[in-house]
């Protein structure tokens, strides 16, 4: 049975459990619809102006880091950075057309993508945040475990699509 493990004897917790049903779940065979290019080229140019002035701040922060803790100022900075620099170059891609073997990301960069939204509610418990917040805070929590199920069955789809292009091209 997929629910449970043959050698300890125990059942699974249910979060993997839901995980092993997701990935059983048969791939649906309809395409993904277009986004027309116009909004495409206006999303790109829009949230590049938006990137850029995020990385100019961040430049900003590693030019004139904190006088009390420089050091975990540069390492925030460097990674909020590093994070500008990966939109940008979505950015690019959405401006000029380019797909990503199906897509704006690969299924790899969507799997990633959907563990950091599984991390998001994991962190939360750590840091208080459910007490503070309340019935907000278990909406967002299940509203991200959503979204990391989404971009995994979105990955799933587009290697799933990837294969049979690859079958039908033979």
């Amino acid at each position: 049975m997929r629910g449970t493990s043959a050698t300890a004897g125990t059942a699974r917790p249910v979060l993997w459990c839901m995980l092993g049903i997701m990935d059983e779940l048969p791939i649906s065979e309809t395409s993904e619809k277009k986004v027309p290019r116009w909004i495409q080229v206006l999303a790109g140019f829009l949230l590049g102006l938006l990137t850029l002035l995020c990385g100019f701040s961040m430049v900003t922060l590693l030019l004139a880091p904190n006088k009390e803790s420089p050091t975990l100022t540069i390492v925030v900075g460097l990674v909020l950075l590093l994070g500008c620099v990966w939109v940008l170059e979505k950015c690019f891609r959405l401006l000029t057309g380019r797909k990503n073997r199906g897509g704006l990301m690969s299924p790899n960069t969507l799997r990633v993508l959907s563990f950091f939204f599984l991390a998001l509610p994991v962190a939360g418990l750590f840091t208080g945040y459910f007490r503070e917040m309340g019935p907000v805070a278990i909406f967002q929590a299940v509203m991200y475990f959503f979204c990391f199920l989404g971009l995994r069955a979105l990955a799933r789809k587009r290697e799933a699509n990837e294969v049979s292009n690859k079958q039908n091209k033979e």
